[in-house]
């Protein structure tokens, strides 16, 4: 309870590795070093470096670096390594991986572009606009298309909209939130990752049993690629919570089989972790959450419907002041229109207000964006980035977050909005419009190539010159004819 390094008495806090905010650091890295490692610094375009490149598919993460690991568990079946990203935890399922690469190719795509349409910018310019892009994306998404579902309409409400950066506000994470509270999610994965073609076929390798798919980034080059695993993603439903299972039994019987001699229980090790960081009861986070004081079991009966249970709850802990606050979270009947129970519910609320209005760099922040491109980042979806940067994903659900049947089915990418970078043109004599936006005159514009040429409308609007040429060519060629109709009707006229 005493730190001689903080020189008072303090209750112990552990520390997390990573940073709090939501600054796409899984893609970047956490720290200066790793940051610098991930870059391609050997030309002038800003990206990210890249692995190996396939026939008919993107390039992957890249396999070298100072946030590596080793993958090579089994050698007679792989001597792939392990992939490198901003999170070394980017190999611990290859569900993670394939999310990693796509972000990857979505760094390197938007990079690309903004050094197309900005010629003249340096490299580290080009990087650090696409980050803060992609930052913003990840931002965006998150708390627009996820949050919103997992906590539903009235905790949306709760949580409120952005009112602007607060220096007075901690946006750390709390160590139950980060322990207990968002591994609620733990409850909603799928004990097989489902893996589909373009047409929407099981691939020839079949579907894969999460203990499997463990520390093996090979699956990911050898056995399709990350489309077939992004398919199943948007078109498998979570895995259901129900009262007598929570995790399924991949997690709590075969977890990372693979890389140890005995297999971990994944659901342990959340309650172990909380009792080690020294987290106070689930009774003791209700009256912080200003829920209804429980002395008895029955006392749950609101929040714990399940009376069988509520008693087995009590064979284990003997008393209601007792139980982890994991287990009496993940256990809460999930509220109305969301995913989660009140408990959980209300710490996610909390912690991520704290997350959006304690961070300067938050994207809605008006110092960070000019008001075009704050609308052009909120045209984004998981969807579209998934389409822009899988390997060959022509068809998706326009929110990934729900099943298609639900939704308007299966759409053409074509269909779904894109972010339009010509907002991030830079100049410095520009106008500005009615909304105070800058925009280039045409003195500005020293060649259409400069802005158009990496974009997919620069060829049509080519052709569409071409065409207004020829028309006006006709017309005057129609008007010569005219004007020496008419001078050789006033000569005549003149000459009687």
């Amino acid at each position: 309870m005493t730190s001689v390094l903080f020189g008072k008495l303090q209750p112990r806090e552990q520390i997390n590795q990573l940073t709090s905010f939501i600054d796409a650091s899984q893609v970047y890295g956490f720290e200066k070093a790793v940051a610098e490692n991930l870059r391609d610094l050997t030309n002038d375009s800003g990206l990210l470096r890249v692995g190996a490149t396939f026939p008919g598919r993107k390039p992957l993460l890249p396999t070298i670096g100072i946030n590596g690991m080793d993958c090579r568990r089994n050698l007679d079946e792989s001597n792939r390594n392990c992939f490198v990203a901003g999170d070394i935890r980017a190999n611990e399922q290859i569900g993670l991986a394939a999310m990693h690469t796509i972000f990857m190719r979505e760094h390197n795509r938007i990079a690309t572009k903004l050094k197309a349409i900005n010629p003249f910018w340096d490299g580290d310019r080009v990087y650090q606009e696409a980050r803060k892009i992609v930052g913003a994306e990840i931002q965006f998404i998150t708390y627009k298309h996820w949050l919103s579902l997992v906590l539903g309409p009235e905790g949306v409400q709760q949580l409120g909209k952005y009112k602007g950066y607060n220096s007075k506000i901690n946006p750390s994470i709390s160590n139950v939130f980060a322990t207990a509270a968002l591994r609620f999610g733990h409850t909603m994965i799928n004990p097989v990752l489902h893996r589909y073609d373009e047409n929407f076929e099981q691939i020839p390798q079949g579907h894969l049993l999460l203990r499997y798919a463990f520390f093996s980034p090979w699956r990911l080059v050898d056995e399709g690629g990350v489309d077939p695993l992004l398919r199943g993603m948007f078109t498998t439903p979570a895995k259901l919570k129900t009262p007598t299972q929570n995790l399924n039994s991949e997690l709590t019987e075969q977890l990372f089989h693979t890389a140890h001699a005995v297999a971990l229980d994944l659901a342990a090790i959340n309650i172990q972790r909380g009792r080690d960081h020294g987290l106070p009861p689930y009774t003791k986070f209700r009256d912080f959450c200003n829920m209804t004081e429980v002395n008895t079991f029955d006392d749950l009966a609101t929040e714990i419907s399940d009376k069988n249970v509520r008693d087995k709850l009590e064979e284990l802990y003997g008393s209601v002041h007792n139980i982890d606050v994991f287990v009496g979270g993940i256990l809460e009947d999930q509220v109305e229109g969301g995913k989660i129970g009140p408990l959980f519910r209300c710490i996610l609320i909390e912690q991520f207000q704290r997350l959006r209005d304690g961070d300067r760099f938050w994207y809605e922040n008006p110092t960070n964006f000019k008001p075009q491109q704050l609308k052009q980042i909120k045209e984004m979806s998981l969807a579209r980035i998934l389409c822009d940067n899988g390997d060959n994903i022509d068809t998706i659900g326009e929110n990934v977050f729900l099943l298609p049947e639900i939704q308007d089915g299966l759409i053409s990418c074509d269909d779904l909005p894109s972010m339009d970078l010509r907002y991030w043109a830079d100049c410095d004599s520009c106008g500005e419009d009615e909304e105070g936006e800058k925009h280039r005159s045409r003195r500005d514009i020293s060649s259409v190539n400069d802005i158009y040429s990496s974009f997919a409308d620069y060829e049509e609007r080519v052709n569409h010159l071409e065409s207004s040429h020829d028309e006006l060519e006709k017309m005057v060629k129609a008007l010569k004819i005219r004007i020496k109709y008419l001078e050789d009707l006033i000569n005549g006229f003149l000459a009687n």
